[in-house]
């Protein structure tokens, strides 16, 4: 070939790589216990208002999230830019390590305090709910739970799932609640009446209405999701209050630019992200939005709500690895 035509060739050669570069998108990816139905419905809304931004999920368990986060901070390479999960508690603890990146989400300014971290290190995407369930072919309405210490009677033994609090954020949640307010008797007590607690809210609904445990511990937003197909299911606001949970959305704290980060963030705070939300069948935590489809106002559940202020949520957080390390001895030895 001669010397004109090596030239040429490298300038066509150098212009396609120029312009596969120009055409390359940028990428986010986001750590999520999202359900999959949520993540597929966010998915399209996304790539429309952010052409330009390839985005990536990883969806699992909270803990499985947290896992894989810490695995990554020890490899000294994070990936995730987002995280969105259930263990609000991890992020109090990732906040104190300088792990997360600190940012006022002008789309949810108007959360309540509570909602939120006092140093912006983190705000509540969407509110889930833990009630509980039965099937009402196994038990008449007289006879199902009125709140949650009855499950701790004998006359429902054998009869009560829930989910796994070393694999579940919410559930690890319910359990230290349940904890401070009943002390871990309670806890030995539904271990003599054999309750399963295992998995997460699926695996709890699977057992409520296969009759295995027809009474569950479970989120509002896992037994709505089955009211048109499922008439079974009932749902029972106990009278010793549900509790009220987080999805907590945070932005990881890395040395690249976080703006494009920011402007997801934004938006899953804005209009189509926390209809979205609701219509995973969980309550927004901005004022103005439609409750979820079949549940009640949130403000109706709330008065006897256990409660998640801050005092709570700092003690839990101390205790962390104690309460599991208590719990697995009662429950699993």
């Amino acid at each position: 070939m001669s010397l004109r035509g090596t030239i040429l060739g490298l300038f066509f050669l150098l212009f396609i790589a120029s312009g596969c570069h120009s055409e390359k998108k940028n990428s986010i990816w986001i750590y999520t216990s999202l359900y999959k139905d949520t993540i597929a419905d966010l998915t399209p809304r996304l790539a429309k208002a952010f052409p330009g931004v390839e985005i990536n999920w990883f969806q699992a368990g909270s803990e499985e999230i947290a896992a894989k986060v810490n695995a990554e901070l020890l490899s000294g390479a994070i990936q995730a830019d987002i995280l969105i999960s259930s263990d609000r508690f991890w992020y109090e603890e990732m906040a104190t390590q300088g792990r997360l990146h600190p940012y006022a989400i002008q789309n949810a300014s108007e959360i309540a305090p509570e909602f939120k971290h006092p140093a912006n290190f983190y705000s509540t995407l969407s509110i889930p709910v833990m009630i509980i369930t039965y099937n009402s072919d196994a038990l008449s309405v007289e006879k199902a739970p009125k709140n949650f210490k009855d499950l701790a009677l004998p006359a429902f033994a054998n009869l009560v799932s829930s989910g796994s609090p070393l694999s579940s954020g919410t559930t690890f949640a319910t359990m230290a609640a349940l904890q401070t307010r009943y002390g871990w008797e309670y806890f030995e007590q539904l271990k003599k009446n054999k309750i399963i607690m295992e998995g997460g809210n699926s695996a709890v609904i699977r057992r409520v209405q296969d009759k295995e445990r027809p009474i569950g511990i479970v989120l509002l937003e896992n037994v709505l999701r089955f009211k048109d197909s499922d008439a079974r299911l009932k749902v029972v606001f106990p009278e010793d209050g549900v509790v009220i949970h987080n999805n907590i959305l945070a932005i990881t704290k890395k040395a690249s630019d976080r703006k494009q980060v920011e402007q997801v963030a934004e938006w899953l705070f804005g209009q189509e992200g926390q209809e979205a939300m609701v219509r995973s069948f969980m309550y927004s935590p901005k004022k103005g939005f439609q409750v979820p489809v079949g549940a009640p106002p949130l403000e109706q559940i709330t008065g006897k709500a256990f409660p998640f202020d801050r005092a709570f949520l700092e003690s839990v957080t101390q205790k962390r690895n104690e309460l599991k390390e208590k719990f697995t001895q009662i429950m699993y030895q």
